[in-house]
């Protein structure tokens, strides 16, 4: 939920929008990674002063813990939004596949993922490591619990490691977001997703 703080200035105090204030951190942060940024750059961006900054988050370790907070809870909706439209397992699979290469590619594939952004800097994010870690350990239980569902459906070979398979897809899609923010995943993303589920089958 957006939360309206009020920012302390002098005369009377002024409201800023905290989602906004999150989105261009997330932006940042994607970027530039959690080493890259520093108050300056989020006051700079935002509109902020550092007052305030400090006063709403202490620090710049707390403003990535609660921009990782929204991306995450974000990513998680329109993931689930994208899932009820899937008729099995295996597509719920191909969605995700499809949503990542989507995010790996133009502008959003250089801006890069916050995920993989913290991850790069496990060692000074303070408790979001916790947060990043369980992020991924998420991931693949999502995608271990899907290719079982698959296998129950029908929609996924019966032969297939649930467990193996849905680390090798957790490599892949962390791996699509690190070579979509180094340069061109792929040009032929229907080809690139069809390989991909072959692994399913």
């Amino acid at each position: 939920m957006t939360q309206v703080v009020r920012e302390r200035t002098r005369g009377r105090p002024r409201a800023f929008d905290e989602g906004e204030f999150l989105d261009g951190a997330i932006t940042l942060f994607s970027n530039a990674g959690f080493s890259g940024v520093g108050i300056s750059d989020l006051t700079a961006t935002t509109g902020l002063t550092v007052g305030s900054v400090y006063k709403a988050y202490h620090d710049k370790e707390g403003v990535f813990a609660r921009a990782l907070e929204r991306y995450i809870l974000l990513r998680e909706a329109h993931l689930a939004a994208l899932f009820k439209q899937a008729p099995n397992a295996r597509a719920r699979i191909e969605v995700l596949l499809r949503l990542y290469v989507c995010l790996s590619q133009g502008k959003d594939g250089k801006l890069g993922c916050l995920v993989v952004a913290g991850i790069a800097d496990l060692d000074q994010v303070g408790r979001s490591a916790d947060v990043l870690r369980n992020q991924l350990s998420n991931r693949r239980t999502m995608l271990f619990d899907l290719i079982v569902d698959g296998q129950r459906d029908g929609s996924i070979a019966k032969h297939t490691d649930p467990r193996v398979t849905a680390e090798l897809l957790l490599a892949l899609l962390q791996g699509m977001r690190v070579v979509g923010k180094g340069g061109t995943l792929t040009e032929h993303g229907e080809a690139f997703i069809a390989q991909a589920l072959k692994l399913l089958d």
